[in-house]
């Protein structure tokens, strides 16, 4: 049987910390681990995260000019064309990879979206904290 949240020592003699106490300390550890499972797939970091949502904007605007008929110019794709030759030998080949890699970062990521708010919404539903433990005990996560 796992150790109740008490406090800030897990020990059946002290005093029981508030239901709502014990709810938004899971809550926050269930933030935590999501986030540890993002990053088996990322790399962490706010300035990353902006790199990679603009690598994922030039893919999606690389290919909406060809749809259109354009032709599409390196310089408009200052992230894309900085991996030319690196990633990939054309500014289209990295579109591609770059749209395949956030295609599966969205697979993955609602999947531990849902696990993360589904995992929170039971703790919050719990009626005592040993089920709300066990709420946040149960989380599986995807992979």
């Amino acid at each position: 049987m796992a150790p109740k949240v008490w406090g800030k020592i897990a020990d059946s003699s002290a005093e029981p910390a508030p239901l709502a106490d014990v709810k938004a300390r899971l809550k926050a550890v269930i933030d935590i681990a999501a986030e540890e499972e993002r990053l088996k797939y990322i790399t962490g970091g706010a300035g990353q995260a902006m790199t990679y949502q603009q690598k994922s904007d030039e893919a999606k605007r690389y290919f909406a000019a060809l749809e259109a008929g354009g032709t599409p110019e390196p310089s408009d794709f200052p992230l894309l064309s900085a991996e030319v030759g690196i990633t990939a030998p054309t500014l289209g080949e990295v579109a591609a990879i770059v749209s395949g890699a956030f295609l599966q970062w969205q697979v993955i990521g609602s999947a531990i979206e849902a696990a993360r708010l589904g995992t929170k919404a039971s703790i919050e539903a719990a009626a005592t904290a040993s089920d709300a433990e066990a709420a946040a005990n149960a989380v599986v996560w995807p992979g």
